[in-house]
């Protein structure tokens, strides 16, 4: 009787490892793509020079190719393999690629892992959407998408703008007003002191 026990509860440890290389893999990209970033931020959006966007559009390319070969090998990572910080940078580098085709054939399948609860967020289904609707000349529906110009930050256009919050609240995020001072306090646009935490 013991042994059935025993045997009947081994399936509970039987956990799959996540794939630490392949996790590392994913973290190192994700530092480069937040390093070149920063460095930007760092500049300043009146000191953004032509060398460091020609070097942060390097950075997404190479991420975006190794990123599809990791997608080729193993289909879209999940919590399991990679850990949820393993799919975080692969969505980030997703999310910066420069591959419009790529991220559009992605969505559905992010979607998926959204709903699944397989490590993908609402906030980064939502980024990823208007992404893709920006990019084919379409209103975007979250208002996640926005522009530095001339020192001001412009929220993309926004279908049925009236009802964005409410959307923004179903997919875990800020209402946009919100969202647009944490962006101006980010490029050092306004101050909020009581957006410190």
């Amino acid at each position: 009787m013991r042994c059935l026990i025993i045997f009947g509860l081994f399936p509970l440890f039987t956990f799959a490892q996540v794939n630490t290389a392949l996790q590392e893999t994913l973290i190192k990209m994700e530092n480069k793509d937040q390093h070149i970033r920063n460095e930007m931020i760092s500049a300043g959006w009146q000191n953004i020079t032509k060398e460091l966007v020609a070097k942060q559009t390097e950075i997404d390319e190479a991420n975006t190719a190794k990123l599809k070969a990791i997608i080729k090998k193993h289909s879209w990572v999940t919590r399991e393999l990679v850990g949820v910080e393993g799919v975080n940078a692969a969505f980030l580098i997703l999310q910066h690629s420069t591959d419009i085709a790529f991220k559009e054939r992605m969505l559905p399948i992010l979607k998926q892992s959204y709903l699944q609860d397989g490590g993908i967020t609402g906030q980064q289904v939502a980024l990823l959407t208007d992404r893709v609707l920006i990019a084919k000349g379409k209103k975007q529906i979250y208002g996640t998408q926005a522009d530095l110009s001339k020192g001001q930050i412009v929220i993309g256009p926004i279908e049925d703008e009236a009802n964005v919050d409410k959307r923004r609240a179903e997919m875990e995020l800020p209402a946009l007003a919100y969202y647009k001072k944490l962006l101006e306090k980010a490029y050092g646009i306004k101050d909020y002191p009581e957006l410190e935490h």
